[in-house]
């Protein structure tokens, strides 16, 4: 997630503000370096045309298997075949009130023990609560009957305990019945992530989660500062009933829409694997598209706004070009950037980035809206395919998001751009002084300005010394190496560094121990 920065009116001053999805607003920092100046972005040259419109109606969806709306979504020609045999499997129905203003649902779980132990109870988030969301769950059954929920830490977390203990390959049918109002206007304490701002209905987070198993089930509670999504890659089957005059953006694929005669429609949308699952829509919409090789990348944006929208296309466009070639194929049919009022700069989900509304004008903020796009495109390798704990090791994609913004800068503006890049992570680091703290602890362990100054200034700050130490040919094998071999796996500080190692062929336990180790 992007946070806001203050930018010099003369000079591209590179910053990125980055944080994760929390309940604290952004801390103001100081004016970093102005030692670059950047020419504008060139639009893809793979395919420059695009087409400002209306977004178009979906036809009717046909008749498709559960099977067939989990793959709708990936590439023929993307990753390597994925397995995913025993991965969570989510049916959501859910419907939006005409006035946008509740959600009521049914999730249906298929959840596999893929450990190694049997499980009692299973768990899930129900991550509105963490913001005093009102989500309620009105019935839970396990399959098939209706069992006692517990609530192990406030009303964030679930308990659906299990007749009995779930062995290891074994599955279970849950199944919980939801309701919760949708928080309007300015000011919601999840910087928007799930809210009714402007006209735009942004459902982060809505539905019941099932949480990650780790030696122990992780129902922590996330630093506000922090991510809150630490999830294992999942399979999604959804059915959408809203208003039918609705343009509905969603994680992983749209199969249809169909009319359902009363003013609302409904839309089947389906995909995996995915890290989460999002929706977001408006009435007011328009959007612009354009391709890069098979993948269709589209921009939503609102009325005035067009300029904007078009700049945010094509940098989202020249990004998945860049991070392609660096790192390895983007997964999925589609890549959608979409104009919300988050307070945020900027916010990552499977497929789709969320950027606000208020850097889609103004010059002293087309730096910064830049780079919250192409941070947040990142995102798509480095938390989405590639997962990790954002919990306890936020460094492992936000400070490596960094670091693939800082090779866009550079491939996309030249040497110049690279170091202007450089230039705004140290000054970032030094809002606290530089100092040292290593950038590997939980999020919890850091104070909010020390959150943005060391794992986003000091962060990539490493991945460049890394950098300098292998040499940019075993970096970018480093790097393809990672992303091809925890590809939908939820990697490990320790799973890293040996690769690492690996790569370079020789130990590295000084880097780790200057930039990483408590």
């Amino acid at each position: 997630m992007m946070r806001t920065a203050r930018l010099l009116p003369l000079l591209f001053c590179l910053i990125l503000l980055t944080g994760c999805a929390g309940g604290t607003l952004p801390v103001p920092w100081p004016p970093l370096p102005t030692s670059v100046i950047l020419s504008p972005t060139p639009r893809p040259t793979i395919d420059p045309s695009t087409r400002l419109t209306a977004t178009p109606i979906p036809t009717p969806a046909p008749v498709i298997s559960k099977s067939e709306s989990y793959a709708a979504a990936l590439r023929p020609d993307g990753l390597a075949p994925v397995n995913t045999a025993g991965m969570t499997e989510y049916r959501l129905n859910v419907n939006v009130a005409p006035d946008l203003s509740n959600i009521t649902g049914q999730a249906d779980i298929l959840y596999t023990n893929r450990e190694s132990v049997p499980l009692a109870t299973i768990y899930l988030h129900l991550y509105p609560n963490l913001w005093d969301g009102g989500m309620t769950v009105t019935e839970a059954r396990v399959n098939g009957k209706v069992v006692s929920a517990t609530y192990p830490s406030g009303d964030d977390v679930i308990g659906l305990p299990l007749p009995a203990p779930l062995a290891p390959g074994e599955s279970v049918e849950l199944e919980l019945r939801f309701d919760l109002p949708v928080p309007s206007g300015e000011g919601v304490g999840n910087y928007g992530e799930f809210a009714l701002q402007d006209g735009v209905l942004a459902l982060a987070h809505f539905y019941p989660t099932v949480a990650v198993y780790d030696t122990d089930w992780r129902l922590e509670t996330p630093a506000p500062h922090g991510d809150v999504i630490f999830q294992d890659a999942s399979l999604y089957d959804v059915t959408l009933t809203a208003p039918a005059d609705l343009t509905v953006v969603a994680t992983g694929a749209t199969l249809g829409k169909t009319a359902n005669g009363d003013g609302s429609a409904t839309w089947r949308l389906g995909g995996g694997p995915m890290r989460d699952f999002n929706v977001v829509a408006s009435r007011d919409y328009l959007s612009a598209s354009t391709r890069v090789g098979d993948i269709t990348v589209n921009s939503y944006f609102l009325p005035g706004d067009e300029a904007g929208g078009r700049k945010a296309l094509d940098w989202a466009a020249q990004a998945l070009t860049i991070y392609q070639k660096e790192f390895g194929a983007y997964p999925y049919r589609e890549l959608d950037i979409v104009e919300t009022g988050t307070t945020a700069g900027g916010i990552e989900y499977p497929g789709l980035v969320a950027v606000a509304s208020r850097l889609y004008s103004g010059a002293n903020r087309q730096a910064f809206f830049e780079s919250a796009t192409a941070h947040e495109v990142a995102h798509q390798w480095w938390y989405n395919v590639v997962g990790n704990d954002q919990v306890n090791h936020p460094w492992l994609d936000e400070a490596l998001t960094q670091y693939a913004t800082y090779r866009y800068f550079q491939d996309a503006h030249g040497d110049a751009g690279g170091q202007g890049f450089i230039d705004s992570l140290n000054g970032r680091w030094t809002a606290v002084d530089r100092e040292k703290k290593p950038i590997g602890l939980p999020a919890d362990d850091y104070s909010a300005k020390e959150y943005g100054a060391i794992v986003y200034g000091r962060g990539p700050l490493f991945f460049i010394a890394l950098r300098d130490r292998l040499g940019d040919k075993k970096m970018t094998e480093l790097l393809r190496r990672y992303y091809a071999e925890q590809a939908w796996d939820i990697a490990t500080p320790e799973e890293f560094r040996a690769l690492a190692e690996d790569v370079a062929g020789a130990s590295l336990a000084d880097l780790w121990a200057e930039w990483v180790e408590p």
